[in-house]
């Protein structure tokens, strides 16, 4: 049971539940210290602390106690100018241009389930999945400011959530330099770094350093969570690794401009801080106004990171997805991109529509191309208008074609761009986001839409709603193939330039939230270049995101095995596409690559109309062994075996939740001559076990955890291998 409460003895606030304890101190009637995050422990003494000392250029309040001074404990949330020269979570100007702020406990309340956010994606309530919510609010009553720290903890994940509320009581208006989601001060102990890096169709690569003195930092400016450092970072133990080992990780629920810090100061306290990024961010709070940050995602495991990823796989299940899609599987689709760009046409299509029907596809989505004058990407984004030459009828026959043969009918929009070369551009040039001043600046020939304005968000939400109704779309690829550059509205009113970046996502979360509600049952794809905007904020409102646009059957394992440490595999989309791989020019088997997809959420992208019979045999028999065992993918447990950042093989476990029933997937990528085996332990296996494999081999568990299996590789670059494992009753 999840358990908060608060100890008058002790001034110890306990976030708990049967396996993991999370303890707060109220220091003071002032500030709010970090004395414990781990196994659970029902009665903390705190016999880790060491007493304080009188330390040179220490500052302190009491003249008579010079040992008393903030910079010697460990902080759950910091301020500026107040002797503790680490980072702060909060920096204000108030209207007397002074930045010193001074909070005092006013109160504290313990609610069930997770607070609601306006205007935010935020964790869901779930009756199967309870959670309990602890609120404490401290006051400067000179400034009159209100700060409300919230923490949520749940009886099925060992996650706690956490966020802030800044409320502006007085007549003058507050400007927040900096507000953070979560910030928290750990003792050093050797830990490692974890982050990753990226770009794009080089997305989720692992980085692990060790943490020196001083402050590092990852951020993003582009107006989108982005590929180059997704929002994460996770300390463990030097020798932790997949399977054993303590990791503390946190992540964010919020898919634009963020920030993630770590510092190690000279007493060997780490911060960790995860939140907007305060380079690019400012916000003028007026009186009687509010401001809520973005969730803060916290997870703790004792099994490695394999027990990190468990967490977050399971409480973005449970309290993130869209509900109405938790027993739903997502259609296994063709695209039609890789097999003609944008030289696509009636003919094309109802030939791909007839062709995916017969190999058991359960839907086409007409990509890029299909509106007016879109003839490559310099024009016409904004006008979504169907272009009739190169479909005379419009699109209903197609659609048409779709459901009378059991297809779902999806089609791609870039809802949140503009062409210069549109009829959109020219009717409103001023919902283009550029300086007033200056030559704006192009990115792919395009755009960004000031979807800050709120003119902008109701012609989009209008215009979406009217087609989707219209042509009866059963999903949607949301894509978003820039970022932002010039931070300017043309014509929204703004407190401070640096407000733009996050009112852009509120009004594009505003958007996306009136059209999940109005189509509920709609699926849309999340796509930013691939992986541009992978966040559980996007998760939040669509099921699925496309990972990457590198489609190879090598640089892939690499990006899905990042994913997988924020993303179940069945949350991110692939696609087996076509050899020479379009992006690196790489062959590789059909097998390995339909192997690879299997994986995750899958679809295909490549010209089935070309396909030999052999091959098109290979696509069938595919597609139906996939939806025999979709359940485990979607439903399963899933477990990294060997990591393709440190090997030359990769190897994932699915686990149904019962425990009866696995999927082995392995990949040899460079043959090497003098490879004489390659064995793979299962250490998820229930060692007092028998499993039966599909040719009828019997194993005993306790051989394949500790023994493992010979996997029989083709003597061949870029192999791959499944097993299927059903235990033995």
């Amino acid at each position: 049971m999840t358990h908060i409460h608060f100890d008058s003895e002790t001034n110890y606030f306990y976030i708990q539940n049967s396996r993991m304890t999370y303890i707060i101190e109220l220091y003071q009637n002032r500030h709010l210290l970090h004395r414990y995050w781990g196994p659970q422990i029902s009665n903390f003494k705190a016999w880790n602390q060491a007493p304080n000392q009188k330390k040179t250029f220490a500052v302190f309040s009491d003249f008579d106690n010079p040992t008393e001074s903030l910079e010697y404990y460990p902080h759950e949330f910091s301020l500026p100018y107040q002797g503790d020269y680490m980072e702060p979570s909060l920096e204000v100007t108030l209207a007397n241009l002074s930045q010193i702020v001074h909070f005092h406990f006013q109160s504290y309340q313990i609610m069930e389930g997770t607070p609601e956010l306006d205007g935010l994606p935020h964790a869901r309530n779930n009756q199967d999945s309870p959670a309990q919510t602890l609120k404490v609010t401290f006051v400067d009553e000179q400034a009159q400011l209100t700060l409300e720290h919230y923490y949520t903890i749940f009886q099925h994940h060992d996650i706690i959530l956490r966020s802030y509320k800044l409320i502006n009581h007085g007549k003058h208006s507050v400007i927040i330099n900096k507000l953070m989601s979560a910030s928290i001060d750990i003792p050093f102990d050797n830990q490692v770094l974890t982050t990753f890096s990226g770009s794009h169709q080089a997305e989720f690569q692992l980085q692990k350093k060790e943490i020196h003195p001083g402050r590092s930092m990852q951020s993003t400016r582009r107006g989108a969570s982005g590929p180059q450092y997704p929002p994460f970072l996770a300390i463990s133990n030097d020798n932790t690794d997949d399977f054993s080992g303590e990791v503390k990780a946190m992540t964010l629920i919020y898919s634009g401009e963020h920030a993630e810090s770590v510092e190690r100061n000279q007493y060997d306290f780490v911060r960790l801080q995860i939140g907007l990024n305060p380079d690019g961010f400012s916000w003028k709070l007026e009186p009687n106004d509010r401001f809520q940050t973005p969730q803060a995602v916290l997870a703790y495991s004792q099994s490695g990171f394999n027990g990190m990823s468990q967490e977050f796989h399971h409480f973005t299940r449970d309290h993130l997805v869209p509900p109405q899609f938790t027993n739903r599987f997502a259609p296994i689709l063709v695209n039609s991109w890789e097999m003609t760009y944008f030289d696509v046409n009636h003919e094309k299509m109802l030939s791909l529509i007839s062709k995916a029907a017969q190999l058991g596809f359960e839907a086409v989505v007409l990509d890029d191309g299909w509106f007016l004058e879109r003839e490559n990407s310099r024009s016409s984004l904004g006008d979504w208008t169907v272009d009739r030459e190169k479909f005379p009828d419009d699109l209903h026959p197609l659609i048409q074609a779709c459901h009378e043969q059991g297809l779902q009918f999806g089609i791609w929009f870039e809802p949140e761009m503009i062409s210069q070369r549109s009829i959109l551009a020219k009717e409103k040039p001023h919902w283009i986001v550029r300086s007033k001043n200056h030559t704006p600046l192009y990115s792919r020939h395009q755009y960004c839409l000031d979807v800050s304005q709120i003119e902008v968000q109701d012609w989009l939400i209008d215009s979406l709603s009217q087609f989707i109704s219209t042509y009866q779309v059963d999903y949607i690829k949301w894509d978003m193939n820039r970022h932002l550059v010039e931070h300017e509205s043309q014509i929204t009113i703004l407190g401070s330039a640096k407000e733009f970046a996050h009112r852009y996502m509120l009004g594009l979360y505003r958007i996306i939230d009136s059209i999940t509600k109005r189509f509920p049952d709609l699926l849309i794809e999340n796509c930013s270049s691939g992986g541009g905007r992978l966040d559980y904020g996007m998760l939040y409102y669509f099921l699925q995101t496309w990972a990457s646009d590198n489609t190879d059957g090598v640089d892939r394992q690499a990006i899905q095995d990042g994913a997988s440490y924020l993303f179940h595999p069945y949350q991110i989309t692939g696609h087996v596409s076509v050899t020479p791989n379009h992006q690196t020019q790489r062959h590789t088997p059909l097998q390995t690559r339909q192997n690879l997809a299997s994986a995750i959420n899958m679809g295909y992208e490549l010209n089935l109309l070309e396909f030999s019979e052999e091959e098109e045999k290979q696509v069938r028999e595919h597609i139906s062994e996939y939806k025999q065992h979709r359940h485990l993918i979607k439903y399963g447990n899933f477990y990294r075996l060997k990591s393709p950042f440190t090997s030359n093989q990769t190897a994932w476990l699915f686990e149904s939740q019962d425990k009866s029933h696995y999927q082995f997937i392995a990949f040899n990528n460079v043959f090497k001559v003098n490879q004489h085996h390659a064995i793979f332990k299962i250490p998820y296996l229930d060692q007092n076990a028998n499993y039966v494999d599909q040719f009828g081999r019997e194993f005993s568990g306790a051989e394949l955890v500790h023994s493992g299996l010979h996997i029989p590789f083709a003597a061949s670059d870029f192999q791959s291998y499944t097993l299927e494992l059903s235990r033995v009753e």
